[in-house]
C-alpha cells in the first residue's frame, strides 16, 4: 500500500474543516465569474453572515468553534453541524476562538480587544475583559490559564476559573504578534512587530532570553512561531521572508533560513526600484512574507508556507532546503500529521504533501474563496 492509499484510508476516518470568507454570502450575479466545483465534503457549517476568520476544535473532537466578521462566535457539533452555542456581545470581528485543554471552556476575542470566556456545560458567558487591540489568544495546554497578546506589546495571563489572578509582561513598543509555549510549557516565547523575540518565564513574568539586536532579530514583524519539544527548537517566520531557528532551552540563536522567492534581492528592506511607486513596492515586499511555520513532531523537518505561494521543507539538523513546491496561490496555514503536510491556500484549496519526498499527494478544492484557517479532526 503506497502513501496515497494510506492517506485515503486516514482521511476517511478524519474530518477536515476549513474556514472561508464567503460563508452564507449571497450568490454573485455576475455571469462571467467562473464557477468552481468543490470536492465532496462531510459537513457544512452554516449560521454566520460574514467571513469566518478563525476556528478551533475541542480536545475531545466533539465541538467546532468559529469566529466571524459578523461580530459573533459559534459552536457546532462536529458530527451533525448543529449549532450548540452562539456567542454574542462582541464589539468587532471575532478573530480568536480557543477551547481549553479539557474542552470545558471556550475563549473568544475580537479585534477591539474584548475577550469573553464561555462555560460549555451551562452554555453561558462567565467572564469578560477589555484590552487594547487583540493580536492572539491561547490557553495553557495543561491547566486553566489563558494568555493574550496585544497591539501595544503586552502579554496578559489570567488564572481560571475565576480569572481574577492576573500577570502582565510588557514587551517593546510594538505589537506582540505571535506566541508559543516552550520549555515544558513553563515559558512563553513571543514575537513582536519590531522583529524581536523574547522568552518569558511564566512564574516570575520576567524575560529569560531575548533576541533583539539587528543581527539576530527579523527585519520586520514576526508573523508566526512554532516549537518542537523533541528537538528543543523554536522556529519563527517573519514579514521579511526569513525563518530563524533558536534553541528553546537557552535562547541561543542557531541560524537564519532564507525563504524568499527565487531571484529575491539581498535585504528584505529593499530599496524602491526605479519608477516603482510606494504601493507596488509594498506589494512586492509583502510577497516575501512567511505566513506559517510548523515543526514535525517526530521528524527533524520544518515546513514553511509563504504568501508568494511556496511550501518549503527544511532539514533542521543540516539546515539545508530539502524540498520547494510552488502553489498557485499564497499559503496561509500548514499543519503536520505524521509525515504528511496539509496546506491551506488563498485559492480555496487544501493540498497534502509527503514531507519526506516533497511530492503532492492530494489537492482538495474546498471553497471558491480564500481559506483563512483550518484544523484537522480525528
Amino acid at each position: 500500500m503506497n502513501d496515497e492509499d494510506v492517506l485515503d484510508a486516514e482521511m476517511d476516518d478524519m474530518g477536515l474543516d476549513e474556514d472561508e470568507n464567503d460563508n452564507n454570502e449571497e450568490e454573485d450575479d455576475d455571469d462571467d465569474e467562473e464557477e468552481i466545483e468543490c470536492d465532496p465534503f462531510l459537513l457544512k457549517l452554516e449560521g454566520h453572515t460574514g467571513a469566518i476568520f478563525c476556528l478551533d476544535v475541542s480536545a475531545n473532537n466533539s465541538l467546532i468553534a468559529t469566529g466571524s466578521e459578523d461580530d459573533t462566535a459559534m459552536v457546532f457539533h462536529s458530527q451533525n453541524a448543529e449549532i450548540v452555542l452562539k456567542c454574542q456581545g462582541h464589539k468587532d470581528s471575532v478573530t480568536c476562538v480557543r477551547f481549553s485543554h479539557d474542552s470545558q471552556y471556550l475563549a473568544t476575542g475580537d479585534l477591539s480587544g474584548l475577550i469573553k470566556v464561555w462555560k460549555m456545560a451551562s452554555k453561558e458567558e462567565i467572564w469578560s475583559f477589555e484590552l487594547s487591540d487583540l493580536e492572539w489568544l491561547q490557553w495553557h495546554p495543561k491547566g486553566l490559564v489563558l494568555f493574550a497578546g496585544t497591539v501595544d506589546g503586552q502579554v496578559w495571563m489570567w488564572k481560571g476559573p475565576q480569572f481574577v489572578e492576573t500577570k502582565t509582561m510588557q514587551g517593546p513598543n510594538a505589537a506582540c504578534s505571535a506566541a508559543v509555549l516552550v520549555n515544558q510549557d513553563r515559558c512563553l516565547c513571543c514575537g513582536y512587530g519590531d522583529g524581536s523575540l523574547r522568552i518569558w518565564d511564566l512564574k516570575s513574568a520576567a524575560v529569560a532570553h531575548s533576541l533583539t539586536d539587528r543581527h539576530h532579530a527579523h527585519e520586520g514583524q514576526v508573523n508566526c512561531i512554532d516549537c518542537s519539544t523533541e528537538f528543543n527548537l523554536i522556529a519563527t517566520g517573519g514579514l521579511d521572508g526569513i525563518v530563524e531557528l533558536v534553541q528553546s532551552n537557552n535562547g541561543k540563536f542557531i541560524t537564519k533560513l532564507d525563504c524568499r522567492p527565487r531571484g529575491g534581492e539581498g535585504s528584505s528592506q529593499q530599496q524602491r526600484r526605479e519608477g516603482e511607486d510606494e504601493e507596488d513596492a509594498e506589494e512586492r515586499e509583502n510577497k516575501n512574507s512567511i505566513e506559517s511555520v510548523a515543526l514535525a513532531s517526530r521528524l527533524p523537518l520544518l515546513a514553511v508556507g509563504t504568501l508568494a505561494g511556496e511550501l518549503l521543507v527544511w532539514d533542521c539538523h543540516t539546515t539545508m532546503l530539502r524540498h520547494r513546491f510552488s502553489n498557485e496561490a499564497g499559503v496561509v496555514k500548514l499543519l503536520w500529521l505524521d509525515h504528511w503536510i496539509f496546506t491551506a491556500g488563498l485559492d480555496g484549496c487544501v493540498r497534502v504533501f509527503d514531507g519526506r519526498s516533497g511530492s503532492l499527494l492530494k489537492k482538495l478544492q474546498c471553497h471558491s474563496k480564500e481559506i483563512l484557517d483550518f484544523r484537522l479532526i480525528g
